[in-house]
């Protein structure tokens, strides 16, 4: 193949650009089939060659075309001619006729080697500057692109970017890496980006390095960064906590030995050796006792026992094991070391700072079911404590019996009480009720005088407490005395004063009937929450509730008679006047004072000892409404000097 612009021979026909020049070669076949010397070059094997003049032709006629010359124009060449024949002026490719000689096309006409005399220069290409700039820029992204790799992939790359991130964090960003605060969540992703340039290990792998070295500083540092990237690294943690104490932080330090015993693996040992040992370094016994006994709890290492059994002092010893018992026991307590030991018979008290000091080791074991707690004290180290449950009864008296049996009888009857189990020797004591009431160690106390029974229908109620005070169950027996003077009426919502009624009487009416008051002023009224006044006057004073749409009377004080009062009694009248005109089954005084004249809940009346020395009568029923009215007598020298009646709101 002949190169069209330097006329070079390329021998390769698969070349595409010329060795010399390094033009492209085109393949595309000529539209013009080409023939002789040029088709020859041009690598046309099957061109018939030209037949020259100064070959032998074989008697084939020669015919030749001298303007198809196989030489360049542009090359000079010196082939070795042969001398024309005779005849022949020179060697003309064409005859000087027109008739032509055939030509044998088949025939291939012997390849001539050429010298090259003189070659022309050929201009060189320029520089493909682009091309050049490319390669440069991809050389350049395959080194980034490296790094890159070598950075993020490799141990030493990620130990390089985690020592640089260490020299640049500041506390700033470790504070907003860490915040919880919802306005600051764009800058906290931000500061977290940032550190995570390196991964957590290399930050554990690099604080590592900077402890070995000394700078304990920087340490701290890595290890906070990868504390953040990594918080549940229980082995970076702990190296963390080694760190703080290294550099004298000890409060740093025990929050995160904290941390990691009560968060992060509380299966695990070091934090709690490490802990102990700060607190016994530090002489805060009693607080690495508790760790000892919380280090065996939680991972059940049996050393931590005997560690803690050896360092605390000894549980203390009882004599009497727990169990049953039967009255009041007495308990002995002693320290197998001899050191002072506190007690406390109550479940909630806290040993020993709510402990019982005992000088002798006696403890009193009162009746109930109680549980015995005691710790031995050896300066601030506290024992495990001893805790012995005991259950001591007393014996329970048998209820009391009469000797008169229930009935009705025709004339008035006394009542006797006797011991319900006759070979009891315990020292008893009977109270009693006749009134209706059930009788309490506030009720009138039988000494052995007889019990006048009223007239009606009546019960009596008894009890025994035994010297230990345990009460016996209540002895009811009813009777029927049919026999005049037969009992009175209670007091009931009839029995009213003249000139006004609870609950119905209002301010106009009352004004009209007692006079305007001195002052009005709100009030509340017990433990109403309704809106309420109260009208002042020389004599005393009333108060009106606002019950719906309008105002009644609920308290009536007088400190003088005003008016007429029920049945007949009032100012200046004893209390024997009063309690003859109501209901009343001759009760005795009990010990406090009071007396009770009969009991039918809510329709109740007594007698109270107030603790001025006043008495108070007083009578309550229940209306026709289910309200509550009360009536009071107060006596100053046994006469009466203050009468209430109010209604009573229901609880």
């Amino acid at each position: 193949m002949i190169c069209q612009r330097c006329g070079t021979y390329i021998s390769s026909q698969d070349a595409l650009t010329c060795d010399h020049c390094g033009a492209l070669l085109s393949s595309e076949p000529s539209m013009t089939p080409m023939t002789g010397v040029r088709a020859i070059r041009q690598g046309r094997m099957g061109a018939t060659p030209p037949v020259l003049p100064d070959q032998p032709r074989e008697g084939v006629p020669e015919y030749g075309d001298f303007d198809m010359s196989p030489l360049p124009i542009a090359q000079e060449r010196s082939p070795r001619r042969k001398t024309a024949p005779k005849g022949l002026a020179s060697f003309a490719s064409r005859p000087s006729t027109h008739r032509g000689v055939p030509v044998n096309s088949r025939a291939r006409s012997r390849p001539i080697v050429a010298r090259h005399v003189k070659t022309h220069s050929v201009k060189k290409h320029p520089v493909n500057w682009m091309l050049m700039g490319l390669i440069v820029i991809v050389i350049l992204i395959g080194i980034w692109v490296g790094y890159s790799l070598y950075m993020s992939n490799t141990d030493e790359g990620q130990r390089i970017t985690a020592r640089r991130m260490v020299a640049d964090t500041t506390e700033i960003t470790l504070e907003l890496a860490t915040s919880t605060d919802d306005l600051r969540r764009t800058l906290r992703e931000d500061a977290l980006k940032e550190l995570a340039s390196a991964p957590a290990h290399a930050y554990w792998l690099v604080g590592q390095e900077y402890i070995d070295r000394g700078d304990v500083e920087n340490a701290i540092l890595s290890f906070r960064i990868a504390n953040i990237l990594d918080p549940e690294n229980y082995d970076g943690l702990l190296l963390l906590a080694n760190a703080y104490e290294l550099n004298n932080d000890d409060a740093a330090a025990e929050a995160l030995y904290l941390t990691l015993s009560e968060t992060v693996a509380p299966s695990r040992t070091e934090a709690y050796t490490a802990l102990i040992r700060m607190y016994q370094n530090q002489s805060r016994n009693p607080e690495a006792a508790a760790m000892m006994l919380k280090a065996y709890q939680n991972t059940d290492r049996e050393s931590y026992r005997l560690e803690r059994k050896d360092f605390i002092p000894n549980t203390p010893q009882v004599d009497l094991p727990a169990g049953r018992y039967e009255l009041e026991q007495t308990v002995h307590l002693t320290s197998p070391q001899g050191y002072d030991i506190y007690y406390t018979l109550d479940d909630g008290a806290e040993l020993p700072k709510d402990g019982i000091y005992t000088e002798d080791g006696i403890v009193k074991i009162p009746e109930g079911t109680l549980t015995l707690r005691a710790v031995c004290i050896s300066e601030d180290l506290v024992s495990d404590p001893l805790s012995v449950t005991y259950q001591v009864f007393y014996p329970t008296p048998a209820a009391p019996k009469t000797n008169l049996a229930p009935n009705t009888y025709s004339s008035r009857k006394t009542v006797m009480l006797r011991p319900g189990d006759s070979k009891s020797k315990e020292t008893l004591t009977f109270y009693y009720t006749i009134d209706g009431s059930t009788p309490t160690v506030e009720s009138p106390v039988f000494d052995g005088t007889p019990i006048q029974l009223p007239t009606g229908r009546v019960t009596i109620r008894a009890v025994a407490v035994n010297e230990y005070g345990k009460m016996s169950s209540t002895c009811e027996v009813g009777y029927k005395i049919d026999t005049k003077p037969y009992p009175l009426e209670m007091y009931s919502e009839t029995d009213q004063f003249d000139g006004f009624v609870i609950g119905v009487t209002s301010p106009e009416e009352f004004t009209q009937r007692f006079g305007a008051p001195s002052a009005t002023t709100s009030a509340q009224y017990l433990t109403l929450t309704g809106e309420a006044q109260q009208m002042d006057y020389p004599w005393g004073s009333a108060v009106f509730l606002q019950t719906g749409n309008k105002w009644v009377l609920v308290s009536v004080e007088m400190n003088r008679e005003i008016t007429q009062g029920p049945r007949g009694v009032g100012f200046g009248s004893t209390e024997s006047e009063i309690t003859s005109v109501y209901k009343d089954f001759g009760q005795v005084k009990a010990p406090n004072g009071n007396r009770g004249l009969y009991y039918a809940h809510p329709n109740i009346g007594q007698v109270l000892q107030n603790a001025d020395g006043t008495v108070t009568v007083q009578y309550s029923c229940s209306t026709l409404e289910s309200k509550i009215w009360i009536l009071q007598y107060v006596l100053t020298g046994d006469r009466v000097s203050k009468i209430v009646h109010f209604y009573q709101p229901q609880l």
